[in-house]
């Protein structure tokens, strides 16, 4: 199957998908759609009845990829938070959040059956969920994995009661177990073992989910370096699980002085290797195929960093962003009246990452360390929209959580 990029700009309410051998020449039709930002882009397993699927944040929809002409939606709650789906892609989950309030205030989890079109919706806890959907044993439906925050936790809901609990929004509870970490931020889910992988103050939590839904904990593995983690990319071809590392300096206003590392945890082996990197923002890694390749925004020049399987990173230096993150205000804060910016990236294979300048309406093709081509998207791509690769994997090969 041929891989694709999907390209969007969330805050002008368009995306494309454009086909990674012909890339962006020309560039086809955008589509309207509010992309929900953090829940992100499920990408789907080979076999599954779709690519692809996000959650559109004005329509209250899930958007179902599944070609490139073939586009459908499902009613969904909103505002989306995070998105997952069992191992057959046929059954996808999604969690609700704050949106533009302050505080998390929707308890909502919306599940969609690909097959049918049909999607339903339960509530369970107030506090912007992480989700996972782990594939039920012999006789057991797959089950929704919750990871709540503050006070932190890991809940467990078997999709057969969720269907029992029928219409008008029922409350539906699990079983439950209290995490070390109240402040979950990332979340990963090794389908081999069964594990979910969340990423805490407290270190990687790690719990096992086995049979219909009960959960085992595992031995937390500290953060290697000062700091934690708030992104976590899981690479299922070399079972290698990985993460950018924040230390230094608390207070956001700071953030060009923020340390990051970038840390491999090997699941077989139980051990983990740390890189050193540039000091700044680094948001969103990319991991595909033993390759991992990450940003890091910082007023002196942004970079981009891309490190080979051989262990060899290449750095390539990146046009800098006309409203970019100031000193002295955090990095979410609007500047001159515009949106704060950043931006998204995507390993597209072995040699070639994309990456967007946000605010500034562009997308470079970098090959081998140099930029090789720069596109005009037609809008600022405020935020530094969004980007994934759409490759087609084998189901073995999928985490199964939005990214």
């Amino acid at each position: 199957m041929t891989s694709s990029l999907l390209v969007s700009d969330h805050r002008a309410g368009w995306w494309r998908s454009v086909s990674t051998d012909c890339l962006l020449e020309p560039l086809p039709p955008a589509r309207p759609a509010t992309l929900a930002e953090h829940a992100g882009v499920l990408r789907l397993p080979l076999g599954a009845p779709a690519r692809a699927v996000f959650a559109d944040d004005a329509r209250g929809a899930l958007v179902v990829v599944r070609g490139a002409s073939s586009v459908e939606e499902i009613p969904l709650a909103i505002p989306a938070e995070h998105l997952a789906c069992d191992g057959s892609g046929r059954h996808v989950v999604c969690t609700t959040g704050a949106g533009a309030s302050w505080e998390p205030w929707s308890d909502l989890v919306t599940i969609a059956d690909l097959e049918t079109g049909e999607s339903l919706r339960c509530r369970v806890r107030v506090g912007e969920p992480g989700v996972a959907v782990v594939d039920g044993e012999e006789e057991h439906e797959p089950v929704v994995v919750l990871r709540h925050r503050q006070p932190g936790a890991v809940e467990t809901i078997g999709l057969a009661a969720i269907r029992a609990a029928g219409p008008h929004c029922p409350v539906v509870r699990g079983v439950s177990l209290a995490l070390e970490g109240d402040l979950g931020h990332g979340d990963a889910l090794d389908r081999k073992g069964g594990v979910l992988y969340c990423a805490t103050e407290a270190g990687l939590e790690r719990v096992r989910i086995t049979g219909g839904g009960s959960l085992e904990r595992l031995v937390t593995w500290p953060w290697p370096v000062e700091g934690r983690a708030y992104f976590l990319r899981l690479d299922p071809v070399r079972r290698e699980l990985v993460a950018a590392l924040r230390g230094g300096p608390a207070g956001p206003t700071r953030w060009q002085h923020w340390r990051n590392h970038v840390a491999t945890w090997r699941l077989d082996e139980e051990s983990v290797d740390v890189e050193a990197t540039d000091d700044g923002l680094v948001f969103r890694p990319d991991v595909l195929d033993g390759h991992v390749a990450w940003t890091v925004v910082h007023p002196d020049g942004d970079r981009l960093h891309h490190r080979r399987p051989d262990g060899q990173t290449l750095s390539t230096e990146l046009p800098a962003m006309s409203a970019a993150p100031r000193p002295g205000a955090t990095p979410w804060d609007a500047v001159d009246g515009r949106s704060a910016q950043r931006r998204a990236l995507a390993l597209l294979d072995g040699r070639r990452t994309a990456v967007t300048r946000g605010g500034d309406g562009e997308l470079s093709i970098v090959e081998d360390g140099e930029i090789t081509t720069t596109v005009s998207l037609e809008t600022p791509v405020d935020e530094g929209g969004h980007l994934t690769l759409l490759p087609g994997s084998p189901p073995e090969l999928v985490d199964g959580i939005g990214r």
